[in-house]
């Protein structure tokens, strides 16, 4: 269970029952205030709140009225040097997220996360109004099934969750913060991004979250999370007073998930049901989005590395270095702090070669990318074909169903014998 220790940083006198709330590193900055500026046209008397998820920064400066700032490690997560060694940036980001609401809901009533790549349209009334008697309301990927050949559909979302947790409302309630304390330990303990192990960061837990907290509200509004999952089920028009959705229901946001300003046209790296340009609706909206963010300075924001893949001197932090140290957290468990150049973790990854040479950062891929690596995916399949003569088709069956297991690095710790 995490506990908040942290002291929110506004005056005593509440001004405002709902507080909003964004998660984000130093580079996504721009996006969070795109975000932040909707929320308030909107919510005029609403507190909102970004939790920085980076190494303390003084020079990072924000003076915008009902805004406010906390650093992740002022969250008051315990043992956060080891969350946030073991964690990616977008897993640690999203798995903070318990702890924060948490935190918000020691001053507020309502709390809203929203992811920072979302921007507000019309009033939340509908989410405020279903909070009234739900402990928690999130929003499903779909409304709709779908099962057509592209990305993403009914498959994808069995492994990455049938809701989007990009947005969640919680209550001041005695199930709200049950759900939270829930929540927060298991995406601390498990938050990883496995799909292949069924660990989807902290949205596929909630998977599970209608059967343990009865007044948890699923909200169907097709004008709430508007996104590239769910464009095959709705369009967008220009109505007298605003946008619709459908041609009926107000347009509250859009989640511009996997959006490349500089390609608007493009709805989105990790779809391939819509071909740049074929959705005129959208792209009209992510065009304006696009703009919006180049204001608020990401191109300036967009290369600023993340503080906590280096150790302290300056040595970049393996993705693979991550899995490992994860895997074996009990065996470092007298270590206080991980990102220590001359500790115990440092220790490890030079005598095992976790460390890259030129410190050259990891790049995140996608399925799209697959297509780059023909060459050496045909010799792994030569590979493959020679396995399968040599052990016949049920050892091999037994072999693949093992490499699966240990597709997790986590699970491959056993080799290193004691730390």
């Amino acid at each position: 269970m995490t506990e908040c220790y942290a002291i929110l940083p506004r005056e005593n006198k509440v001004s405002s029952k709902n507080a909003g709330l964004t998660i984000c590193a130093i580079n996504y900055l721009p996006k969070a205030l795109v975000l932040f500026e909707t929320f308030r046209q909107w919510h005029p008397n609403d507190d909102f709140y970004i939790v920085l998820v980076d190494r303390k920064d003084e020079t990072i400066l924000v003076d915008r009225p009902g805004l406010h700032l906390i650093w992740v490690e002022n969250l008051g997560v315990p043992q956060f040097p080891q969350h946030a060694f073991a964690f990616d940036i977008i897993e640690l980001s999203t798995n903070v997220k318990p702890a924060a609401l948490k935190l918000l809901l020691q001053t507020y009533d309502v709390a809203l996360y929203i992811d920072p790549d979302v921007k507000i349209y019309a009033c939340l009334t509908p989410v405020f109004d279903a909070l009234q008697t739900a402990s928690v309301v999130v929003t499903p990927h779909t409304n709709l099934p779908v099962v057509d050949g592209n990305k993403p559909d009914d498959v994808d979302l069995l492994r990455f969750g049938a809701f989007n947790l990009g947005f969640v409302g919680v209550s001041r309630c005695e199930e709200g913060n049950r759900f939270l304390d829930w929540w927060s330990d298991r995406c601390l303990s498990f938050g990883f991004y496995e799909p292949q192990l069924g660990l989807a960061v902290d949205q596929k837990w909630v998977d599970l979250a209608p059967a343990f907290f009865p007044s948890l509200g699923i909200l169907h509004d097709p004008g709430l999370n508007v996104a590239f999952w769910n464009l095959h089920e709705r369009e967008l028009t220009r109505g007298p007073e605003g946008w619709l959705v459908n041609g009926q229901y107000p347009l509250r946001f859009i989640h511009f998930s996997s959006f490349d300003a500089n390609r608007p046209d493009v709805i989105a790296h990790k779809q391939s049901r819509f071909a740049p340009g074929t959705r005129p609706d959208f792209q009209a909206l992510a065009e304006d989005y696009a703009r919006q963010l180049h204001d608020e300075g990401s191109d300036i924001f967009v290369g600023r590395r993340y503080g906590f893949d280096y150790f302290e001197d300056g040595t970049y932090i393996t993705p693979a270095l991550r899995r490992f140290y994860a895997g074996l957290r009990e065996r470092f468990a007298d270590v206080a702090d991980p990102f220590n150049s001359n500790g115990k973790v440092m220790a490890f990854a030079r005598k095992h070669g976790l460390l890259v040479r030129g410190n050259a950062a990891s790049k995140r891929h996608t399925f799209q990318d697959v297509g780059k690596y023909k060459g050496p995916i045909r010799l792994i399949h030569v590979l493959l074909r020679c396995a399968l003569r040599m052990l016949g088709p049920n050892r091999y069956y037994i072999l693949m169903r093992y490499l699966g297991h240990i597709s997790s690095l986590r699970n491959q710790v056993e080799m290193f014998g004691d730390v």
